[in-house]
Parts: C-alpha cells; sequence; structure tokens
C-alpha cells in the first residue's frame, strides 16, 4: 500500500528511519524527535497489518497536550478505518493495525498487552526498572522493536545507562547547534530559531549555566544544574573492597512515606569510603535491620541517623533507633541548626569521598542531589534547601554521617592540668586565710 505521507524527514530523522531494529538516540531540544517517531509508528503500522504500536511517555496527559494532534495531523485520511478515538487516544487503520499513546504513570496496568513496536520519548524521565520489568515483556512475544528518545537528564538515570552500557542498541547522537565557546556557529536543525538561541548561550556563558546548555542543546550527560556537591569527582568511583581493618559505619535516613537510606561507610584517614549503599520503601525498621545483619561485614562502631529515627510509634510505642538499639545498633543524632549549614558542613569531606562500584545507587545520588531552580540572580542558591527527591534520602544519610562524626585526630580534649608543688602549697594557704577570714566573721 503506497500512502503519501505529508513528512519531509530532515537528514538525522532519515537516519533513524532507516535503522532496522532497535535504537537509542540521544538529542538537543527542537530537533524533531517527536516528529520522527510519530511517523515511524505509522510507517510500520503500515508495513506490518495487525500491528500493535505504541508511543509512550512518562505523562498521559502530556501525551494528549503535545503529540496527539500532531499524530492525526501526520495520518492520511485515506489511511484510517475509522474516526480517531480521542478518549482512548488511538487511531485504527485500514491495514488492521493500530496506533496508540501511552503514559506509564500506571505501569502495571498496562501489563500483559502484545506490542510490536514502542517509541519511549524522554526516557530519561521514567522510573527505572519500568521498561524492564513490564514493558519489555511485551515486546518478547512479538519480537518487536523499541526507540528510547530523548534530551540527557544528569547521570543517574535508565536513559544513561542505555547509552553508555547497552551494546545491543544502535546508538545515535544528536545535539541541536555547533558552538565555538563564544558564539553559536551553526543550528542543525529547521525547528530551532537561531535568534533565540544565540541569547540562551549566551546567558549560559554569563552565568555559569553550561551544564545546562550543554545537555539541553549539545545532548550532553553531564551533571544537572545545581547540584550540591559539583565538587566531587566522578572519577572516585572505584573498584573498592571492603577492609576488615578499617573502621566501619553507618549513616540512615529514616523515612516514613518516602525511602529509608543505608550507606556502609570506611573512613580511612582523611578518606571517606563508601562501600555500599541500601534503600527501600514500604518497610518496617526490623527489615532494615536484617539487611544490615546479612551483609558480610562486621558490625558496626558508629551509627548515624536523623533526629526523626526517634519518633515513636503509636501502636508499639518505639522509635525506629529505639528498635535499632534493642538489636545492638546504636545510633547517634542531634539536632541541627540548619540544612544549609549541614550541607557546608559536609562539603569538607567531598573532595576526598571514593564511591564504590557495588554503591552505584549512591554515587548516582550525588550526581543527582540538587538545589531547585532559581530564575533570579539576587538569590544566593548556597542558601536554597535541596530538591525533596529520589537523591535526596541518600544524601540525607551521607548528610547525617558527616554532621555528626567526629574522627580521632578532631577530637577536642582539654588537657588536665598537673599540680605542681607550689600550686599545693598556694592551696593550702588559700584554705588557711579562707577559714580564718570565717572565724572573723
Amino acid at each position: 500500500m503506497k500512502i503519501k505521507i505529508p513528512y519531509a524527514p530532515q537528514p538525522h530523522q532519515k537516519a533513524l528511519h532507516d535503522t532496522k531494529g532497535s535504537l537509542i538516540a540521544v538529542t538537543g531540544r527542537q530537533i524533531g524527535k517527536t516528529t520522527c517517531v510519530v511517523n515511524e509508528l505509522i510507517k510500520r503500522a503500515i508495513l506490518l497489518p495487525k500491528s500493535r504500536n505504541w508511543y509512550i511517555t512518562n505523562d498521559y496527559q502530556q501525551a494528549r497536550r503535545n503529540v496527539w494532534q500532531l499524530l492525526k495531523d501526520y495520518c492520511p485520511p485515506e489511511l484510517l478505518l475509522k474516526k480517531p478515538n480521542e478518549t482512548m487516544l488511538k487511531v485504527e487503520l485500514v491495514t488492521g493495525s493500530v496506533i496508540e499513546l501511552i503514559g506509564v504513570e500506571n505501569a502495571e496496568k498496562l501489563r500483559g498487552a502484545s506490542v510490536h513496536f514502542m517509541g519511549l520519548d524522554e526516557y530519561a524521565d521514567f522510573k527505572r526498572g519500568i521498561f524492564e520489568k513490564v514493558l519489555e515483556p511485551m515486546l518478547s512475544t512479538t519480537g518487536g522493536d523499541v526507540w528510547f528518545l530523548g534530551t540527557p537528564k544528569g547521570l543517574g538515570n535508565d536513559f544513561y545507562q542505555k547509552y553508555v552500557q547497552d551494546n545491543r542498541l544502535k546508538k545515535f547522537k544528536y545535539p541541536s547547534c555547533r558552538v565555538n565557546g563564544v558564539e553559536v556557529i551553526k543550528i542543525l536543525s529547521k525547528y530551532t530559531n537561531e535568534e533565540k538561541l544565540q541569547e540562551v548561550y549566551k546567558d549560559a556563558l554569563d552565568n555559569g549555566k553550561l551544564d545546562w546548555f550543554n545537555q539541553e542543546y549539545l545532548a550532553e550527560f553531564t551533571r544537572p544544574y545545581g547540584t550540591v556537591y559539583k565538587e566531587w569527582n566522578i572519577d572516585n568511583f572505584v573498584k573498592l573492597d571492603y577492609d576488615e581493618n578499617l573502621p566501619l559505619h553507618l549513616a540512615l535516613d529514616f523515612g516514613v512515606n518516602d525511602p529509608t537510606a543505608i550507606i556502609w561507610i570506611q573512613p580511612n584517614g582523611g578518606e571517606t569510603r563508601v562501600i555500599d549503599y541500601y534503600e527501600a520503601s514500604n518497610a518496617d525498621i526490623n527489615h532494615f535491620i536484617q539487611v544490615i545483619k546479612s551483609k558480610p561485614y562486621k558490625s558496626p562502631e558508629f551509627c548515624a541517623g536523623d533526629i526523626a529515627g526517634n519518633a515513636r510509634d503509636l501502636t508499639t510505642n518505639k522509635s525506629p533507633i529505639g528498635i535499632m538499639r534493642e538489636a545492638g545498633l546504636y545510633v547517634k543524632t542531634t539536632s541541627i541548626k540548619s540544612i544549609p549549614l549541614q550541607i557546608r558542613h559536609a562539603h569538607s569531606r567531598v573532595k576526598n569521598l571514593y564511591i564504590s562500584e557495588k554503591a552505584e545507587r549512591f554515587r548516582d545520588v550525588i550526581l543527582n542531589y540538587r538545589y531547585p531552580e532559581i530564575n533570579s540572580n539576587l538569590r544566593n542558591q548556597s542558601n536554597e534547601i535541596p530538591l525533596h527527591d529520589e537523591w535526596s534520602h541518600g544524601a540525607r544519610a551521607w548528610e547525617y554521617w558527616c554532621w555528626n562524626y567526629q574522627p580521632p585526630d578532631q577530637v577536642i580534649t582539654k588537657p588536665k592540668k598537673k599540680n605542681s608543688g607550689q600550686d599545693l602549697l598556694d592551696s593550702i594557704e588559700a584554705k588557711r586565710k579562707a577559714k580564718e577570714y570565717l572565724s572573723w566573721l
């Protein structure tokens, strides 16, 4: 069936359309990736009759708002079997194929379908594990393909991991422009306004936002703008084994409705070594005690945590810290004057922070823990409170340890004053005079 689709692909889009199998494409903004994947859905629905083809994004309403009209515009009327379903965001073609727009907010409800092609747009926003646990099994029954598309969003998400590590995927990178360190020298997409982009680039240069610009427009995986511990060197993510000759510490952030995070730390002189990390939601403190005791490490000699761990349960009249104490784990907590003060205290240790490959999730915590974006240049961002998100729990545990732990060489003890012979004589004379004075009274 020959159907003329009102779409003239750009060179980079044509490269994707000509690629067989599954792929991952990292793009800058305004590169036309959504237009590209929508037309790939149409093409596959034509070429493979009776197939199911899904455009998938993190937000169903976003798909309705930004993509639904686009799909209808590019889908020729003569190709439609019947009127598009505005409620289900679904079109049925004369080939017997269907194209649907899907959101993954309630991913579990998607299980069971057989899908022939998926276009996953803005994949950096997807929760980790959704593809492997929910979406990938739908392709296994059909031998279908998947496109992972999006603009980078930090280093601690599945989009980054797949681009760097998954060699089964054909990989593409399409920036929006080229720059020379002073100005934008070449626009690479017809969808991009050059004058506006020059303004954005100048603002990034003037206000220290190059990491953000490189991510959004040069399609580079960088740390998110406003990272709290931006001075941490990613080269300090190393192969690091547990050393039984070093002290073992624990740092905890107790979650109520949020995840509880645990860090295993081994201080070594001026170094701080993170050898392991664990976090989980919807589990009581006994679960975490079992996790701690199941590790092949010695008993920790120091534990630090947040003061919220002292809150007692109304039913049991016990607190998480109290239950840990019963299990032989004594958690030190102290109140803090402010979170910014606590963070400044933690900054002193970041330069010599080493993270084991076994604690990869904690590496992602440090790389992605950030302040909220501030539009006004009048506010000092160092005085802001970091975002409360999936990265903040592990970071807070780290900060509680930094706040509560004092290395032995930093413990200040006042030396006891040694009494000389003269001191003793002076003391006797002082007592004699005092007694004489009292008798005079």
